[in-house]
């Protein structure tokens, strides 16, 4: 098929042409042929002598290439000058090819001709003692190789005959892609969906292969390469490579071929169906880690989806990472399979029982329980009690107000009684310092309203002063209730670390609160010591 937008010039082509036309040699427009003997054979040109002919018959030498001094030749007269008439064994072998020419034409037949030279648009090739232009967009010779493939013999179709613009003589155009185009259309009439063929890898591509079967072009889709997902094609394949495919689609316009590698191998989906069924346990290969899930192989091109919150029982978000890597062996318990759409589920946690079934009994709220530290946050940290069950514990849990700040690491162990449990999320909220009683706790056991204690002031306001009653419990005296005289800044008369007298005159259990009074002391104090005087001198100390 001719490039309409490739100039091809024929000027030097017809000038091919015309050196070997025939002329007309007599009144009739006749060709004379005649036969003689080879008498001399020189560099330039050779001599017949012809029976009845005055003279000698010169001829090219190069056109008696194949005959030797002695054999008879025939040649067509087309001149003469003083000394000899011109003869042509060209011309006869021209007229006689050219028949063989129109008839190769007709019937669409494979010739072999030669490639003589470069011209501008293509080539021109002899072939049968005729030259003809090959065009370049018929020649199927890349131009790089341009110049290398002169002198070369190669296979063309004639493509068109047609008459010079001078009635001289006829111009051939060669194709060397029609002998393509015609494979190809054979090739291609012979195939037919469900053939299995073998073809060279032409190209490897992100979304397929591109292949070569014998002069087709085929096309394997990536979706068709495996049963199994492939990223990266390269990476099993290259170009040169022969595989076997399955003939799936054919696309007569084009002439272009679809197959499939992977439809020489049985559905892996389908013969999993046969081997595993809902509730199997088998063994699988870690082929993918994602945010919300593994991948695991269980069969050659068959993955299922392990969820994170199949993993384990407790709803706690998991890191993937920390329960398998990729290349692991994994046992898999099938919780759907759907071989039709490829989809296959699978669970770990299902491989044990559910825990959190009888949660309400083993982990009830005041049981004492023990755990490993599986993760420390800075507002608390995570401990596995077993597998599939873990308990948070606040780091307001760790210890009581005033107590030594407690530090975990992951790995510890540790014990806490349970003091919070939601059995529809699977969380347990635990508390360490709840296995021993609060310092206020204590402090209710060891103080009671009326009670004198002495203790260091720990802080010193405008409206009262703090004591240390013991670790974690302070007692408040109120600024009225500091001294039975009046103070206008308590800290004229009172420093932090100075040890008071006072008496417990409320316990609050609500606001778990203890208010002093050293006010009362002091009161009682100064009428203890005027009833001695009385008794002692009759006398008060507001007497004298």
């Amino acid at each position: 098929m001719s490039n309409n937008n490739e100039h091809v010039d024929y000027t030097e082509f017809e000038s091919w042409l015309n050196e070997y036309m025939p002329e007309e040699d007599n009144a009739k427009g006749e060709k004379v042929r005649v036969k003689g003997i080879l008498a001399t054979k020189e560099r330039n040109f050779s001599f017949l002598d012809v029976p009845g002919l005055p003279t000698s018959v010169r001829v090219r030498t190069e056109e008696l290439e194949n005959y030797n001094e002695g054999d008879e030749v025939e040649v067509l007269l087309v001149g003469e000058d003083e000394d000899f008439k011109i003869g042509s064994r060209r011309r006869i072998d021209m007229e006689d090819s050219w028949k063989k020419l129109e008839e190769a034409f007709e019937k669409k037949e494979i010739i072999t001709g030669k490639i003589v030279k470069r011209v501008k648009g293509g080539y021109m090739v002899e072939a049968m003692f005729h030259q003809g232009f090959l065009p370049n967009s018929l020649s199927e010779i890349s131009m790089k190789d341009g110049d290398k493939v002169i002198g070369e013999e190669i296979k063309v179709m004639i493509k068109d005959i047609k008459p010079d613009k001078d009635k001289k003589g006829k111009k051939i155009t060669f194709s060397k892609k029609d002998i393509t185009l015609l494979k190809e259309s054979e090739e291609f009439s012979e195939l037919k969906v469900g053939d299995v063929v073998e073809a060279e890898i032409t190209d490897v591509l992100e979304f397929g292969l591109s292949l070569k079967i014998q002069h087709l072009r085929g096309f394997v889709h990536i979706s068709e390469v495996s049963w199994k997902k492939l990223d990266k094609l390269s990476d099993q394949y290259k170009k040169g490579d022969m595989v076997k495919a399955e003939i799936i689609s054919l696309e007569p316009e084009k002439k272009n071929v679809k197959l499939s590698i992977k439809a020489l191998t049985r559905n892996p989906w389908e013969v999993a169906a046969e081997q595993y069924a809902v509730d199997s346990v088998i063994e699988g290969k870690v082929t993918k880690i994602l945010p919300y899930g593994v991948f695991v192989e269980i069969a050659d091109g068959v993955e299922g989806l392990v969820h994170m919150s199949d993993f384990t029982w407790n709803k706690k978000r998991v890191s993937l990472n920390e329960f398998v890597q990729v290349g692991d062996i994994v046992k898999v318990k099938v919780l759907e399979f759907q071989p039709a759409e490829r989809k296959l589920k699978l669970g770990i946690k299902q491989l044990s029982e559910n825990p959190w079934d009888s949660a309400e009994t083993r982990f009830a709220v005041g049981t004492q329980l023990t755990g490993k530290v599986l993760e420390v946050k800075p507002f608390g940290l995570f401990a596995e009690v077993e597998p599939g069950v873990d308990v948070f514990i606040h780091q307001s849990d760790y210890n009581w107000q005033g107590e030594e700040n407690k530090k975990f690491a992951v790995g510890d162990t540790v014990e806490f009684k349970v003091i919070e449990l939601n059995t529809e999320d699977n969380k347990i909220k635990g508390s360490i310092k709840a296995l021993r009683k609060s310092p206020w706790e204590v402090a209710l056991e060891n103080y009671k309203v009326g009670d004198t204690v002495e203790k260091e002031i720990k802080n010193i306001m405008d409206f009262g002063l703090f004591v240390n009653l013991s670790k974690g419990i302070d007692g408040f005296i109120p600024a009225q209730l500091a001294s039975k005289d009046f103070i206008k800044n308590l800290k004229d008369k009172f420093t932090v670390g100075q040890k008071v007298k006072a008496q417990i005159t409320e316990i609050d259990r609500e606001k778990q609160r203890i208010k002093l009074s050293i006010k009362k002391i002091e009161i009682e104090e100064e009428r203890r010591e005027n009833q001695e005087l009385l008794s002692k001198y009759g006398t008060s100390g507001e007497d004298r």
